[in-house]
């Protein structure tokens, strides 16, 4: 067996990437320690360009800080026992078979970057997608997953370690999450921006009173934190190069919860580097992942760290040990996939490279033994704050008891620009434990008395509808709208008032007139539009008219679809035009905020045609997903335009040589995957024993469902016919949480389930 000395322990905590700051730059902390790096670390940095592991240089620091804290060979003394009783339980027949399920929570340290598109450089804030890739490969590699890398085995002593990881439904105060936090921080002690991405995490005491600052219950939740490491070398005291670092479990007696005494509570945990997070397998195209390390198998090694396992090289030479039998012998890590590395040719077997434990490249690792897991089992039953994650319900959909319903306002809608009435949106939506049936809705004005509206209906668990309030009367100014929806039920043990609700807007006047001269001295006009099912062509062959009304042709559109639209033009002879079209999307009676304008093109002249395509046609418009719903105004004008001066139109203008028309816009909402799945569809009841069933609205029946275990795996499909097909014989399926993914018309939503 090999022997794991503290500096790895150390090695993790530095391998981080940088956080970005707003604040200017400060010296180094002189409390910030300089790591006494060991020779893997500083090979791992002259060959790779990263410090690939920190583990052992930070439990020397953890040493420091914390006396009580048990050394390695106390550590290990406590452990043996436990893992010997774990392989005579084994042998003998007696063991019975333990799947733990650990809750993770992924904090995302930014400075205010958005999240993370496509050729952004910033990239720390990092996209949900590539977060929770980072758990896929997870449990590909901790439960030997077939048909996945995790599951190759080319050592052949690969072994289901029996660990599952799943991302946390519920927060620590019981409410809704997604398991993903974002966090807008910014370094601490040393907030320059030292070149492309901005400012960096640089010193390790700002990353740990970071964890200290964001972390989650370490009994409930394993965290971990995304960052940007950065700063000055690590030999001088920075973080440049990290990749990730995992904390080492404790076995120091009575630590409960965030007790700091010996064991560090407060900062348990895994970090990663933005860019060693997740895997490029699954990239959707808004991943930023290093060229070397980016198929997630830093987070397996430092998870496993986490988890009590040590370097295969046991972090010193042939004679080191790592406390595991069937990891043969190894003096250093690898680096390369090369299968015939022995750096202990005395000791029989090559070095394991393909274990996850090694430093060679992602691709390369495949492999946990079944000592290791048998070190893993015994730290999930007996390290404080391991021990009692089996136990946490965090994976499961958070349970609201009292409030029953809630209120959203959707939009504000400006129905008329002349006497500046509003007719709101608002959605409500049964967030109880049983069908909604009514509720009442409180609203006012500006502060003034309330108002009151009964509503009635049948709401299933987590289905919305969405109601109108009364036509409201404003003036010219900005007006705050405030609506309460009352708890329907009269619950007690929560507020009565389950949900309120702000709405800002401003209405700015009537939308301006812009009328052309409309003398018969001049001709230039628009003489046709066509926009969806809008098709007025020839609408103005004479030419002579500055303005017409077309307010009563009106199409639907729908948020986030594109339509053509195409106008075309009299140049009133070989005079050069242009045509802008704008759009009041907003439905604030004004044209100029921003993309709601559009250019048709510059258009040149004919002596001849009077009824000609503009440059710019067809042009695609996209209905914003904002956009607000209901009427609005197009205005399309065709402007005469000198070719030696900037006579671009405008939407307000009078008596130029144009012609304006003005038509009506009916926006819809869009049919989107998050609508479809929380309007639509629901599970009940959910948790369940037997029969689970999916609702619908309307009987609008789905095409098909599947339904995946928490590693992914399908365990049921079925196309959908007939609303007999809607319930689901779950008897047959092991107890936990499973996903059922649905879809209809080429839209999908996945919505969990627990099974009793």
């Amino acid at each position: 067996m090999k022997k794991t000395t503290l500096i790895k322990l150390l090695f993790i905590f530095f391998c981080m990437p940088s956080f970005l700051i707003a604040q200017q730059k400060t010296n180094l902390d002189t409390s910030t320690p300089i790591f006494q790096l060991t020779p893997q670390t500083e090979e791992s940095i002259e060959q790779t360009g990263f410090a690939r592991c920190l583990t052992d240089e930070y439990e020397m620091v953890l040493q420091e800080q914390y006396p009580n804290r048990n050394t390695r060979e106390q550590f290990e003394t406590w452990l043996a026992p436990k893992i010997e009783q774990i392989k005579a339980d084994r042998l003998g027949g007696r063991s019975s078979r333990v799947i733990y399920n650990i809750p993770v929570v992924i904090h995302i340290i930014h400075d205010g970057d958005p999240i993370n598109s496509p050729g952004n450089i910033v990239g720390e804030n990092i996209s949900d997608e590539q977060a929770l890739s980072q758990i896929q490969v997870m449990n590909e590699d901790y439960r030997r997953l077939n048909g996945t890398p995790g599951g190759s085995n080319t050592t052949g002593l690969a072994v289901d370690v029996e660990i599952n990881f799943c991302i946390a439904q519920t927060d620590p105060d019981g409410n809704e999450t997604s398991g993903i936090v974002r966090h807008n921080i910014s370094p601490y002690s040393n907030n320059v921006n030292d070149g492309p991405g901005g400012p960096d995490w640089e010193t390790t005491s700002d990353v740990q009173s970071m964890k200290q600052a964001t972390q989650w219950d370490p009994t409930k939740y394993l965290n971990m934190w995304v960052i940007r490491p950065g700063g000055l070398p690590l030999q001088q005291g920075g973080l440049s190069g990290l990749l990730g670092y995992a904390q080492f479990p404790d076995n120091t007696p009575n630590l409960g919860g965030l007790n700091n005494t010996g064991g560090a509570a407060s900062t348990d945990g895994v970090v990663a580097g933005f860019d060693a997070m997740g895997t490029i397998a699954e990239n959707d195209g808004s991943f930023v992942l290093n060229g070397t390390y980016n198929l997630g198998r830093t987070m397996t090694h430092e998870v496993g760290h986490w988890l009590g396992l040590r370097h295969i090289w046991g972090d010193g030479n042939c004679s080191a040990d790592d406390f595991c039998d069937d990891t043969p012998i190894a003096g250093q890590a690898n680096f390369s996939c090369n299968l015939n590395a022995d750096s202990c040719p005395a000791s029989p077997g090559n070095d394991q490279v393909q274990n996850y434990m090694d430093y060679t490249n992602d691709a390369c690792m495949d492999t946990f033994t079944q000592d290791q897991k048998d070190r893993i089992q015994a730290i999930m039953g007996a390290s404080p704050r391991r021990m009692e994650l089996n136990g946490s319900t965090a994976c499961q959909p958070a349970i609201i008891y009292a409030l029953n319903a809630e209120i959203e306002i959707d939009n504000l809608n400006v129905a008329n620009c002349s006497d500046y009435s509003i007719t709101p949106e608002l959605i409500i939506t049964n967030r109880g434990t049983s069908t909604l049936s009514s509720a009442t809705i409180s609203y006012n004005l500006d502060g003034g008395a309330n108002s009151n509206i009964n509503w009635t209906g049948s709401l299933e668990i987590n289905e919305s509808e969405t109601i109108y309030l009364p036509q409201l009367n404003t003036v010219i100014g900005a007006h705050v709208l405030n609506v309460s929806l009352n708890n329907p039920n009269g619950n007690t043990d929560e507020q009565t008032d389950d949900n309120a609700d702000i709405g800002n807007f401003t209405i700015t006047g009537s939308a301006c007139e812009s009328v052309g001269n409309d003398t018969d001295e001049y001709y230039t006009s628009t003489t046709g539009v066509v926009f969806n099912t809008i098709n007025n062509l020839n609408n103005n062959p004479g030419g002579d008219v500055g303005y017409s009304d077309f307010t009563n042709l009106s199409t639907d559109t729908n948020r986030e679809e594109s339509y053509d639209l195409s106008v075309y033009y009299n140049p009133d002879g070989n005079y050069q035009t242009i045509t802008y079209v704008w759009i009041d999307w907003n439905q604030n009676c004004s044209f100029d905020e921003p993309g709601e304008q559009y250019n048709l093109g510059t258009n040149p002249g004919d002596p001849v045609n009077t009824n000609l395509l503009s440059a710019n046609s067809p042009l695609s418009i996209s209905v914003p997903n904002d956009a607000v719903l209901g009427n609005t105004i197009m205005r399309v004008t065709t402007k005469y335009t000198d070719p030696n001066a900037n006579q671009f139109p405008t939407p307000c203008e009078m008596n130029h040589d144009a012609e304006v028309e003005d038509y009506t816009i009916n926006v819809l909402a869009s049919l989107s995957v998050e609508e479809f799945g929380l309007n639509n569809i629901s599970l009940y009841p959910n948790p369940t024993s037997n029969v689970l069933n999916i609702s619908v609205s309307n009987n609008d029946l789905p095409d098909s469902y599947s339904i995946y275990n928490m590693l992914g795996q399908t365990v049921a499909t079925k196309q959908i016919s007939s609303n007999a097909d809607l319930s689901i014989n779950s008897s047959e399926f092991s107890n936990g949480m499973y996903f059922v993914k649905i879809i209809k018309n080429n839209s999908a939503v996945t919505l969990p389930f627990i099974k009793e």
